[in-house]
């Protein structure tokens, strides 16, 4: 299994291309699908579904180009944007011969998730490097997202965690490092 980020967005996004084989699937949808598309196509990849993490705008990008294309979209089931699949806690995606667990982590957003692949945490905006998101906006719940993060917090510590945001002093982490670090997970 490899994993491609591309960088950029909004406001310094990551998205992440979970790639097994020769099929991939887009977790966080925060760049332009151009860049995505053209990854994809250049290494020979099938874009089997984009899986959108929670509902900002600036993790829904170009949801419409990858519609055109006929990829599937999943996202959580509480998320109101048109769909393929609704999926929720616990729930298995499965990638070639890999599978990636859903976690529902609401408290940045109600429908907000992370995803589990092999020793992978791809977080979005529930856990960033020396961080985590903002519960001040719509939707924002603290003691949701204290909750959340204590869920994460039980994964093994050397699980690598991928954020939606390039906002930390480095652009992975993992578990134990931010139990030692970061002031909103310990």
């Amino acid at each position: 299994m490899h994993i491609k980020t591309f960088c950029g967005g909004y406001d310094h996004n990551f998205a992440y291309l979970a790639i097994e084989g020769k099929e991939g699937a887009l977790i966080d949808p925060a760049v332009l699908a151009e860049e995505v598309l053209d990854y994809a196509k250049e290494n020979g990849l099938e874009l089997k579904f984009i899986v959108v993490m929670h509902s900002h705008f600036d993790h829904t990008v170009d949801l419409d180009r990858y519609k055109e294309k006929g990829i599937l979209l999943y996202g959580h089931k509480s998320l109101k944007i048109k769909l393929d699949e609704r999926i929720d806690d616990g729930d298995l995606l499965k990638l070639g011969t890999k599978q990636m667990k859903v976690i529902h982590t609401p408290g940045h957003t109600p429908d907000a998730i992370c995803l589990l692949l092999d020793n992978n945490l791809f977080t979005s905006d529930t856990l960033f490097v020396g961080g985590c998101g903002r519960t001040d906006l719509a939707g924002g719940n603290p003691g949701q997202l204290r909750q959340s993060l204590n869920k994460l917090k039980l994964l093994p510590e050397n699980t690598v965690i991928y954020p939606g945001h390039d906002y930390g002093e480095t652009r992975t982490s993992t578990i134990g490092k931010e139990k030692q670090s970061n002031i909103y997970f310990r």
